[in-house]
């Protein structure tokens, strides 16, 4: 979201603590609470549909049904955004859309909580459509700094941290310690207190952050709240009802994707500005690369969970693996952030179009690793050890490193100023669009019966290979296309 009137204090006018405005830390801590609970939850999510509601299906049923409702989810809460962030801007305000954002939430958890399927598909609706209220968090944290405080990258490298020191803690509490020993409905109360101690110290604290907000924050009271909120209760049963419809959630998903390109090709036509045209697609490639390696990476929330859980011995819970990604981040972010500077300085920092070739590469090897060990470590039971899912984890993280941190920045320079946030929200599109996809992929390792023995086991070894082999075409092609794709760029980089 941008605001012309967005106030700019110096950087003497914002009491620092430990090196950083102060209420930083506020917001920090609310990106932990937040973090906890949506990354608590989404560690078991499919997994429990599959036990707890369709078990009577029969387990490969049971599975794909879980698959497509927890994908189809998670693609309309990527998509949401979309909405919010401009209900944020002209109708709440950022502290008030935050606020609602974080109730919701952990309203929405609690509705999950309850043991009907219809709860669990209201609890979904209500989350996926109160998480686009919660865009302004981002937004919040870069206004403690000034437009040329140097702190400014390092509040957001913090800010990445405390997500990540959230969805990594959070396995091992709503999904292990509580929702493995007492069942995971109880896991999703525990996530609901995370959100809920995350909205009462926002709730607290937020009337802080008022001078530095944009002129004319604060001229939607009330009137404006109870609009919004009769909204999102006239949407709730529709919402929820489309969440029962997976396939019909895809393709309205693909439609909407489909004329968000139509509108930037006419836009595109209209303008007649070459250079501008050619960026557009240069940033339509990498949105490519970017859906296709999100839907393989993806796989983490499905059909990996369900491997690990049928097929991978480890001497701790399958939903632990769960917390891999947020650990691997956590150790290997500060390395790569010193490497390509060192890179650069050295004239050997790849570009950014072949930075996205190597996501793709470390995505596909992944895979690679699994087929390896279904094929030639499994034992007679159809299982395999905890190590080679924990290197494909490894893989896959050090993929995301490689191309998304780039990404958001990308879209900015990229885009037209006048349509830039409309281009960021096709960008968050795509991991929606990404989420959609990898249900699906995830769907395709259950085809023969046998889950839970060998025959399910060849079935992942089938899919996955297939990803290895898809995503080291697709890695070679952006890697041989990166000098046409950076000229497109023109300059940008």
């Amino acid at each position: 979201m941008s605001n012309p009137h967005a106030v700019d204090l110096s950087s003497a006018d914002r009491p620092d603590r430990w090196g950083h405005p102060a209420q930083l830390w506020m917001l920090l801590a609310v990106t932990v609470g937040l973090n906890f609970a949506f990354y608590g939850f989404r560690a078991f999510l499919a997994p429990y549909i599959a036990q707890h509601f369709y078990a009577d299906l029969g387990a490969i049923a049971a599975q794909r049904q879980a698959d497509l409702l927890a994908s189809g989810f998670l693609a309309l809460m990527y998509a949401t955004p979309i909405v919010g962030g401009y209900v944020a801007d002209k109708i709440l305000g950022e502290t008030r859309a935050l606020a609602m954002s974080l109730w919701l939430g952990a309203l929405s958890l609690l509705l999950m909580a309850l043991p009907t399927l219809f709860g669990l598909e209201l609890g979904l609706a209500l989350f996926a459509l109160s998480a686009g209220l919660g865009i302004p968090l981002t937004v919040l944290v870069g206004r403690n700094y000034a437009h040329d405080d140097p702190r400014r990258e390092g509040g957001y490298t913090l800010f990445y941290l405390a997500i990540n020191l959230g969805s990594f803690v959070t396995p091992f509490v709503c999904a292990d310690l509580v929702g493995a020993h007492f069942g995971y409905r109880w896991g999703f109360v525990t996530a609901a207190a995370g959100m809920a101690m995350a909205a009462l110290l926002f709730q607290w604290r937020k009337h802080k952050l008022n001078r530095l907000l944009p002129d004319g924050h604060h001229l939607h009271g009330p009137v404006a709240i109870a609009w919004v909120l009769l909204a999102i209760a006239l949407l709730l049963y529709p919402v929820a009802a489309l969440l029962a419809f997976p396939t019909v959630l895809r393709w309205a998903m693909y439609a909407l994707m489909g004329l968000l390109v139509l509108y930037f090709v006419v836009r595109c036509t209209r303008r007649g500005d070459r250079q501008q045209t050619q960026r557009y697609l240069a940033l339509l490639l990498l949105f490519v690369a970017l859906v296709v390696f999100w839907s393989f990476s993806l796989q983490g929330v499905t059909s990996l969970n369900f491997l690990a859980r049928d097929h991978v011995d480890a001497p701790f819970n399958y939903v632990v693996f769960q917390s891999a990604n947020p650990l691997y981040i956590l150790l290997f972010a500060p390395l790569l952030a010193l490497l390509w500077p060192w890179l650069e300085r050295h004239g050997r920092d790849p570009s950014t179009p072949r930075k996205f070739g190597i996501g793709l590469l470390l995505v596909a090897l992944s895979y690679g690793v699994l087929v390896y060990a279904i094929d030639h470590l499994a034992g007679g039971d159809g299982r395999i050890g905890w190590w080679p899912l924990a290197l494909c984890y490894l893989l896959q993280t050090l993929g995301e490193l490689a191309l998304m941190p780039i990404g958001y920045a990308l879209v900015g320079q990229l885009a037209a100023p006048e349509e830039a946030s409309l281009a960021m929200g096709g960008w968050f599109f795509g991991v929606a669009l990404a989420y959609q996809l990898a249900g699906w992929i995830a769907t395709l390792t259950i085809q023969a019966p046998g889950v839970g023995s060998i025959g399910g086991l060849a079935d992942y070894a089938h899919v996955y290979g297939q990803l290895f082999v898809w995503g080291l075409g697709a890695a070679a092609i952006f890697l041989l296309a990166a000098p046409w794709i950076r000229r497109l760029m023109h300059g940008v980089h």
